[in-house]
């Protein structure tokens, strides 16, 4: 059979379809499938993410420390045996001879005086607790016969009790014909205060007639001042304890019964004196209030000044009687006519 000049031969395009179905599976398989021995390559693995979540890590365990050892005991040392001074010595070289220095020409060690430590001082002894008080009301009225050498008169004491403070007023005036010589009237007043010891004067006034003397106490200073009548004003001391001529009577009353012989600075009213008084006994006195148990007191430091005083025991030891001589000798005497309460 005859081909045209165009006509493919069918050997020819047999060939020409195999090579190129040849280079297709080269381009698509690759050439390792081609390759005798070779498998082929396995599929890729599959890989499967999990989350997972960590466990708490446990608590660390807390690290111990190594034991402290217990501070070493701090040696106590006692006290000196007595306060006797202690010479302590400082070393100045020890062992000299090892550079070189001369036993010889090392100093002596130096004393150095340790002063002792002041002892405890012990206290003080307390003072003696001073007895109670007699009780006297808190106002007593006294009247008393006067009698002044060749004068007589009245006077009237009053006590008034303040609670911390007291005074004491004194009122004298003649009576009868004797008021005919000695006109106007002598008053003294005693003011301070009410202590355990008893009476504290703090103020004292003097007048008699138109003259007046006035003095001012300052226990705490243990000072006084008077103004007397005439001239200057003048300081004096205030010993502890001083009584005036009208808180004598109370602070005996208020004291006895004295426990032996008592001692008492006293102002008159000019100057200051030192008396001692001394219990003398008990004697049954005869008053115009009847008969009267009394504590018979008498001075004893001097026998040229009299002052006795006669205490009634059942009336708070007030004065009922008193016997006393003045600057110029005379003698006075108080005789009680009433007490109230």
């Amino acid at each position: 059979m005859q081909r045209g000049p165009g006509s493919i031969r069918p050997g020819v395009g047999g060939v020409a379809l195999a090579v190129s179905l040849l280079l297709h599976g080269l381009l698509i398989g690759g050439l390792d499938s081609f390759r005798p021995g070779v498998q082929a390559p396995l599929p890729p693995p599959v890989f499967e993410a999990r989350l997972i979540v960590p466990s708490p890590d446990p608590a660390p365990a807390p690290k111990r420390r190594p034991p402290v050892p217990p501070p070493a005991p701090v040696p106590v040392v006692p006290p000196p045996a007595s306060p006797v001074p202690v010479v302590e010595t400082v070393p100045v070289l020890a062992r000299a001879e090892v550079v070189g220095i001369p036993p010889e020409a090392v100093p002596a060690p130096l004393a150095v005086p340790v002063e002792p430590q002041p002892a405890a001082r012990s206290a003080p002894p307390a003072e003696p607790v001073p007895p109670p008080l007699n009780s006297i009301p808190a106002r007593i009225d006294m009247r008393f016969e006067l009698l002044y050498g060749p004068a007589s008169g009245e006077q009237t004491l009053v006590w008034v009790n303040e609670g911390t403070h007291y005074t004491l007023t004194s009122v004298a005036a003649a009576t009868g014909l004797t008021g005919l010589f000695y006109r106007g009237r002598f008053v003294q007043t005693s003011r301070g205060r009410i202590t355990a010891q008893g009476l504290q004067p703090e103020a004292f006034w003097d007048q008699r007639g138109a003259k007046r003397a006035s003095a001012r106490f300052d226990p705490d200073a243990g000072q006084g001042l008077l103004e007397p009548a005439r001239g200057a004003p003048r300081h004096f001391v205030y010993p502890a304890g001083m009584q005036d001529a009208l808180s004598l009577f109370f602070q005996l009353a208020l004291t006895a019964p004295p426990d032996g012989t008592v001692h008492y600075d006293v102002f008159n009213g000019k100057k200051l004196r030192r008396y001692s008084y001394a219990v003398q006994g008990e004697e049954t006195l005869e008053t115009a209030l009847g008969a009267l148990r009394t504590l018979h007191l008498a001075r004893t430091d001097t026998a040229d000044e009299r002052f006795e005083a006669w205490l009634a025991i059942d009336r708070h030891y007030l004065p009922v009687r008193v016997v006393r001589s003045d600057d110029d000798g005379r003698i006075m005497e108080m005789r009680i006519r009433a007490i109230s309460p």
